[in-house]
C-alpha cells in the first residue's frame, strides 16, 4: 500500500505515527475520517498490530458504520474483532459483559431522554415538589450536567449555595432519580459513561484487561467530548499513552450538550511528548468559501491556530442579499432555488438552508410551498420517537427486562383493555409496600383485593408477556419482532380506526421488521452475535444524525444539525444580530466564540456555492423588529461578495458612525452614501430601544419569571454582582437560557 501516493504531507504524517500521544488537528473538510482509516491500516498491515488491539470511537453510528466499512474494504475485509463504535456503544459492551460487577445485569434497559424525564416527574411528585419551581427540564438538565461532570448527588448538594431551593431540591431528585434507575435495571445515555468510569475505578482488573486489549485508540470529533468521556479514554490509555485524538476546535458547538473544548486545546499538556499535526488542506469547498470562513474564525483568540486552503480554485463569490423583510428574503432563497435547478446547475438535494433557530424556517417554507419546491425539514420527529414505534419497543423491553416499570406502565393499557390509571398506581403502591418489582404484582394481581377489579387483566397482560419471552427464544430477531407486532393487538387496534392516520401509524409499525432485517444484516457482515438485547441497545442509541436527509428535496435545517454534512450550495439566512449570534452570545463572550465556530461550521458545509442573506424586519415570536445585519457578516472581506449588496462598501474601522451618543466602529453593515448610514444608525438604535428597560427586578433563584421572547421559566442561578450579574433561566419551552440581567427585561409571573 502506497501511503506517500495516496495521502498528502501532512495525513501522511498522522497516519505513519505509531507510538505515543497524537493529537490531529483538523480543518473541516480536510480528509480526516481518510486519515484515521489509513492509520488503521498501518498500524495492522505495517506494524504488525492485531487488529483487536485497536479500538475507533466516533459520535454517531452513521460515522462508526462508515469507518467500519471502509476500514473493512482497506484490509480485505478482515478486522478481526477491532472495535470501531461510538462512546456509548462501547460502553454499553463493556457493562453488558461485566454486568453482575455493575450490579445491572447484563440486560439493562436504556432510556432514552422523554423515559428519563417520566421517572424525574414521578420523582418530584413523590417527594411533593411543585414542578412550577423545579420544571422536569431544569432538574434533568441539573442531573445531565452532573453526571457529565463525575459529580454525585451528595456533592452537588454541597457545592456553591446549599440552602438554594434548585440546589437542594434537585439534590434530592437527582438521588432519588439514581435510586429509580437502579430498581429498573435502567441507565439513561450519561450512565453509560459515568457507570462505565465508576466500573474501572472499582475494579482496577478490569481496566488493566480492556487497557492491554485495547493498545492503540482513536477517538473522532475530540472538540466534541465532555469531562466524563476525556477521563474515560485516558483511563484506557494507560500508561503506553497510544491515544490519538482527531478534532477542530474551530468545530466546537456543543457546550450545551456538556461538550468542553477545553479537552482539546489542553490535550498537549496532559500527554507529555504529544505531536501535533494539523490538516489544513480542504477537500471540499471553494478558496472563497474557506477565505469567508477564515476571516470568521480568526476573530476567536482562544484556538489552534489553522488557516484552510485548497487546491479547487477560487469558485464563485459568495452571493449576498440584504431584504427590507423577512418575507422578501424568503421568497429571495425559494426564488433563486428555483432558478437554478431549472437551469440544471443543481438538484435539489444538492441544497441546504441553515438557520441558527427553528423559528426562522417557518417563512421560508411558505416560500417554498407557494413556488412548488419540494422541502424536508431536517432534525423534526424521529422514527424511534413515533408513539406506536415507541409503544411496540416498550413490549420488547419488558421481555428483556421485566424490571422495567416505565415500559410497564406505557403499555399495560395499550391496546386498550380496562386497566386504568388508578389501578396502575394501586399495584405500585402495593409493589412499594411488599418490595415486589411491579411485575410480580401485576402476575398476582388476583391475590390483592384491591385490584379486584382489574387484577384479571393486569394478570392476563403479565401472562402475555411470560409467553411472548418464550417465543421470543425460538425466533430470530425479525420474527420475533414480527411476533410481538402480530400478538400485543397495537397493529389491531389501529386497523379498526380506519382513517388515514391509523393507515400512517400501521406502516410505520410494520417497517420495524425491515429495521430488524437491517440489523440482522449488518450484524451478520461484521460477523458478531445477534441479539434481542443489543438490537434493543443499538436502537436506543441511535441519533438524529444517524440518517442524514437522501430525497431529491431541500435540506432545511439548524446549523447545529448541519455539522458532519456537506451540500454543493448553502443558504446561511437570518444572518442578523439578536438572532446570530444569539442574545446569549452578545452578553458573554465564551457564548460569542462559540456562535463564532457555529457560524464556521455553516459556511463551511458549502461546497461550490454560499449565499448569505439577511433582513432589515423581522418577526419573531410574534413582535416585529428592526434588525442589524450580523457583526460575523461584517468579519468577511468584501471582496468576497457578490450580489444586491456587492456595491456596498463595509462601514470600516476608520469610519465610525454615531450611534446613541457612542462610535460604534467595524463590521456591523453595508452602508455608503451618509443618507444610508443614517438609516444604519436608526437600525441599530431601534436595536438599543429594545434593550432599554426599567430597573431589573429583584431576583432569587427558584423565582418564576417572564421573558418577552422566551416566556415563563424558572431562575437557576445568578452570579456576579451589581451591572455584571448574569442569570440562568430554564424556560418552561426554551430550554436554558443566560442572560445579563440588565438586559433581560424580565418581569415576575403573576
Amino acid at each position: 500500500m502506497d501511503f506517500k501516493k495516496e495521502l498528502n504531507e501532512e495525513q501522511y504524517m498522522a497516519a505513519t505515527h505509531k507510538d505515543g500521544p497524537l493529537l490531529i488537528l483538523a480543518g473541516a473538510g480536510s480528509g480526516k475520517t481518510r486519515v484515521l482509516i489509513y492509520r488503521i491500516a498501518y498500524l495492522v498491515e505495517e506494524c504488525g498490530v492485531a487488529p483487536a488491539s485497536i479500538l475507533a470511537i466516533t459520535f454517531t453510528n452513521k460515522a462508526a458504520k462508515e469507518m467500519l466499512h471502509r476500514a473493512e474494504k482497506m484490509l480485505n475485509g478482515d478486522l478481526h474483532g477491532m472495535w470501531i463504535s461510538t462512546f456509548h456503544s462501547a460502553c454499553g459492551r463493556i457493562l453488558r459483559a461485566c454486568g453482575e460487577e455493575t450490579g445491572y445485569g447484563n440486560n439493562f434497559t436504556i432510556y432514552d431522554d422523554g423515559e428519563s424525564s417520566t421517572v424525574i416527574k414521578n420523582c418530584l411528585k413523590t417527594l411533593e415538589i411543585d414542578e412550577k419551581q423545579l420544571p422536569v427540564k431544569l432538574a434533568r438538565s441539573i442531573i445531565s450536567d452532573c453526571k457529565n461532570k463525575m459529580i454525585s448527588p451528595e456533592e452537588y448538594a454541597r457545592t456553591g449555595n446549599g440552602k438554594s431551593f434548585i440546589v437542594k431540591n434537585a439534590a434530592r431528585v437527582y438521588s432519588l432519580y439514581n435510586d429509580e434507575l437502579r430498581t429498573n435495571r435502567a441507565m439513561d445515555f450519561d450512565d453509560m459513561l459515568l457507570e462505565t468510569v465508576k466500573l474501572f475505578e472499582t475494579h482496577p482488573d478490569i481496566l488493566e484487561h480492556y487497557s492491554k486489549k485495547f493498545r492503540y485508540i482513536m477517538v473522532d470529533e475530540y472538540q466534541d467530548t465532555n469531562e466524563v468521556q476525556e477521563k474515560l479514554i485516558t483511563m484506557l490509555a494507560g500508561n503506553d499513552d497510544n491515544l490519538c485524538v482527531v478534532g477542530d476546535d474551530d468545530q466546537s458547538i456543543y457546550s450545551f450538550r456538556g461538550a468542553t473544548i477545553d479537552n482539546i486545546l489542553g490535550f498537549e499538556k496532559k500527554h507529555k511528548g504529544c505531536l501535533v499535526i494539523k490538516l489544513e488542506q480542504n477537500y471540499r469547498s471553494t478558496q472563497n468559501i474557506l477565505d469567508a470562513a477564515n476571516a470568521v474564525i480568526n476573530k476567536n483568540e482562544s484556538r489552534k491556530e489553522k488557516r484552510l486552503w485548497t487546491t479547487k480554485g477560487s469558485g464563485d463569490h459568495i452571493r449576498r442579499y440584504e431584504a427590507p423583510t423577512y418575507n422578501d428574503e424568503a421568497y429571495y432563497i425559494a426564488r433563486e432555488i428555483k432558478a437554478a435547478v431549472e437551469r440544471a446547475e443543481f438538484s435539489y438535494r444538492d441544497i441546504a438552508i441553515l438557520y441558527r433557530i427553528n423559528a426562522i424556517s417557518q417563512s421560508i417554507e411558505s416560500a417554498l410551498t407557494r413556488l412548488g419546491i419540494p422541502y424536508r425539514v431536517f432534525g423534526g420527529m424521529k422514527y424511534f420517537d413515533r408513539k406506536e414505534v415507541k409503544d411496540i419497543m416498550a413490549y420488547m423491553r419488558i421481555c428483556t427486562n421485566l424490571m422495567d416499570t416505565v415500559a410497564i406502565k406505557r403499555v399495560i393499557n395499550v391496546p386498550a383493555r380496562g386497566i386504568g390509571a388508578t389501578s396502575v398506581a394501586r399495584a405500585e403502591e402495593i409493589a412499594k409496600r411488599e418490595n415486589l418489582p411491579l411485575f410480580t404484582v401485576l402476575l398476582g394481581a388476583e391475590d390483592y383485593p384491591e385490584l379486584s377489579r382489574a387484577g384479571a387483566k393486569m394478570k392476563e397482560f403479565a401472562t402475555s408477556i411470560l409467553n411472548f419471552m418464550v417465543k421470543m427464544d425460538e425466533l430470530s430477531v425479525s420474527d420475533a419482532v414480527r411476533f410481538i407486532i402480530e400478538n400485543s393487538g397495537v397493529r389491531k387496534e389501529y386497523e379498526e380506526e380506519r382513517t388515514p392516520e391509523a393507515q400512517s401509524r400501521i406502516e410505520n409499525i410494520d417497517e420495524f421488521i425491515s429495521v430488524a432485517k437491517e440489523y440482522e444484516k449488518d450484524r451478520q457482515e461484521l460477523g458478531e452475535s445477534i441479539s434481542f438485547v443489543d438490537f434493543l441497545a443499538t436502537i436506543a442509541l441511535s441519533t438524529d444524525m444517524d440518517n442524514a436527509p437522501d430525497d431529491n428535496c431541500i435540506s432545511l435545517m439548524t446549523m447545529h444539525s448541519a455539522k458532519g454534512l456537506e451540500f454543493p450550495c448553502v443558504f446561511v439566512v437570518a444572518m442578523e444580530e439578536g438572532v446570530f449570534p444569539s442574545p446569549q452570545g452578545i452578553d458573554d463572550q465564551r457564548e460569542l466564540d462559540e456562535e463564532r465556530r457555529l457560524c464556521y461550521v455553516a459556511i463551511t458545509r458549502a461546497k461550490k456555492k454560499l449565499y448569505i442573506t439577511n433582513s432589515l424586519e423581522r418577526m419573531l415570536y410574534g413582535q416585529t423588529r428592526r434588525m442589524m445585519v450580523s457583526r460575523f457578516v461584517g468579519d468577511i472581506p468584501e471582496t468576497l461578495f457578490t450580489g444586491h449588496d456587492a456595491e456596498k462598501r463595509f462601514i470600516g474601522k476608520t469610519n465610525p458612525i454615531s450611534v446613541a451618543g457612542k462610535n460604534v466602529v467595524g463590521g456591523y453593515g453595508f452602508k455608503k452614501s451618509p443618507a444610508e448610514m443614517s438609516t444604519f444608525a436608526r437600525q441599530i438604535n431601534s436595536v438599543a430601544d429594545l434593550k432599554k428597560q426599567s430597573a431589573p427586578i429583584d431576583l432569587s433563584e427558584g423565582m418564576r419569571v417572564v421573558h418577552p421572547k422566551f416566556g415563563k421559566g424558572t431562575v437557576a442561578k445568578i452570579e456576579g454582582e451589581g451591572d455584571d450579574r448574569k442569570v440562568e433561566i430554564a424556560f418552561d419551552e426554551g430550554g436554558m437560557k443566560r442572560f445579563m440581567v440588565k438586559f433581560a427585561n424580565l418581569r415576575k409571573e403573576v
